[in-house]
C-alpha cells in the first residue's frame, strides 16, 4: 500500500491463468480451501464478514498455501497506523484476528506469502540496525518459514530498497520480485519494478516502463508465476472509475506488457480498490474495496442500536475484503474470435 495515496504468447488469457494456477495449486487439489465458496461467486462478495471484513479498515490479504492462515492489514482511516494481523481457520471458522507476532511495533503493511509457503515478505519503517530509530520511509523485509513459525525479519539489500518508499512485494518461486516504488526514475506518482536475483545475492532492478507505468500512479502489481499476467492497482489513469482502480495486463508475443485494461464496475467502484491477488488455488480474485452500498429508496427509521451497528459494519466506507470467481470477471476470460 502507499504511505499517503497522493492525494504464452499466443494463448488466450484465461488459458494462461488456468495453466499457471493449476501448476501453483496442484498440491492443494485434494480438498477445498477454507476460502472456497459452496456456491458460485458471480458478484463481488464480502470475505468472512464480521471476522476478516469488519467495520475496521481491513485490507491486503495473503494466505498460506493451504489457505488455513490469513494475514492482512488493519489500518487507521487516515493511514496513520498500520499493523499486520493473523487469523487461522479452525473448526469451520476463522479465529478472531490478532496482531501477528512480528508486527504491532512499527508501521508494517503489504504482507505476501510465497506460493511455496517458505517466505513471507512485507514492508515496514522499522530500523535497519537493531536499536536504531524507525526509518522515514518503508522498505521491503522478508522472513523464512521455520519449525516454530517465521524467522526474524531480514532487510532486503539495495537496489531493491532505497531512500524512497517501496510497496507491495510479490515474489515468485524463481525469486523474481515485483514491487511498487516512488524512487527517482518513476514516470509518475509511483511505478512498478521488477528485481531479478543474481548469483552473488544481489538484485538487478528494472522499471517495467510503459504501458504498465505511466504519468499516473502505479503502486501494486500481482504477477502470475509464469510472469505472463499482471494485476495492477493504479490511480489517476484516464479510464479510472474511482480513487484507485484494478487493471489487467498480459505479456505479449514480443515479451512486452499489453496496455492495462480496467477490470470494470463489478470490481472497481467510485471509491478505492487495492491489493489485487489470486487465491492460492487460482479460483478467486480477492481484493480490498472501500465501496458503500446504495442507500435504500424507502428507508425505515432505525433505532440507536441499529444505526451504530450499521456504522460499525462492513460497507461503512472503510476498507473491506472482497472475492469473486475468476470465471465471472469478463476481462479475465479469453478474447472472442
Amino acid at each position: 500500500m502507499t504511505i499517503t495515496y497522493r492525494a504464452i504468447a499466443g494463448l488466450p488469457l484465461a488459458r494462461v491463468f488456468a495453466i499457471t494456477l493449476t501448476i501453483m495449486s496442484a498440491p492443494l487439489a485434494a480438498q477445498p480451501a477454507p476460502y472456497d465458496s459452496a456456491k458460485p461467486l458471480s458478484r463481488a462478495t464480502l470475505f468472512a464478514p464480521g471476522t476478516i471484513s469488519t467495520g475496521d479498515y481491513d485490507s491486503h490479504v495473503t494466505f498460506t498455501p493451504d489457505g488455513r492462515e490469513i494475514y492482512f492489514l488493519k489500518l487507521a482511516p487516515n493511514f496513520s497506523r498500520w499493523s499486520i494481523f493473523v487469523s487461522r481457520y479452525k473448526d469451520g471458522s476463522w479465529s478472531q484476528p490478532e496482531v501477528a507476532p512480528f508486527s504491532g511495533q512499527y508501521q508494517d503493511a503489504d504482507p505476501y506469502i510465497t506460493a511455496d509457503g517458505k517466505h513471507f515478505y512485507f514492508i515496514s519503517d522499522r530500523p535497519v540496525e537493531a536499536g536504531g530509530e524507525r526509518q522515514s520511509h518503508h522498505d521491503i523485509w522478508v522472513m523464512d518459514k521455520t519449525d516454530s513459525g517465521w524467522s526474524a525479519p531480514r532487510h532486503l539489500p539495495a537496489p531493491v530498497n532505497s531512500d524512497a518508499d517501496s510497496y507491495y512485494p510479490i515474489v515468485l518461486k524463481n525469486g523474481t520480485l515485483y514491487f511498487g516504488s516512488e524512487r527517482g526514475d518513476s514516470r509518475g506518482l509511483g511505478d512498478i519494478y521488477r528485481a531479478v536475483p543474481q548469483k552473488d545475492g544481489s538484485y538487478a532492478v528494472e522499471n517495467l516502463g510503459p504501458p504498465v507505468n505511466s504519468s499516473a500512479g502505479e503502486y501494486e502489481a500481482f504477477v502470475t508465476e509464469d510472469e505472463r499476467s499482471l494485476l495492477l492497482a493504479a490511480t489517476r489513469r484516464p479510464d479510472s472509475l474511482g480513487d484507485y482502480d484494478l487493471y489487467l495486463s498480459h505479456q505479449q508475443a514480443d515479451g512486452k506488457w499489453s496496455e492495462p485494461v480496467n477490470l470494470g464496475p463489478e470490481i472497481n467502484s467510485p471509491a478505492r480498490e487495492l491489493s489485487p491477488k489470486l487465491t492460492p488455488n487460482g479460483k478467486y480474485l480477492i481484493w480490498m474495496s472501500c465501496r458503500v452500498p446504495a442507500l435504500p429508496a424507502k428507508p425505515q427509521r432505525r433505532t440507536t442500536a441499529e444505526v451504530l451497528k450499521e456504522l460499525r459494519a462492513p460497507g461503512n466506507g472503510l476498507g473491506d475484503i472482497y472475492q469473486i470467481d475468476v470465471s465471472s470477471v469478463p476481462e479475465l476470460k479469453p478474447p472472442t474470435k
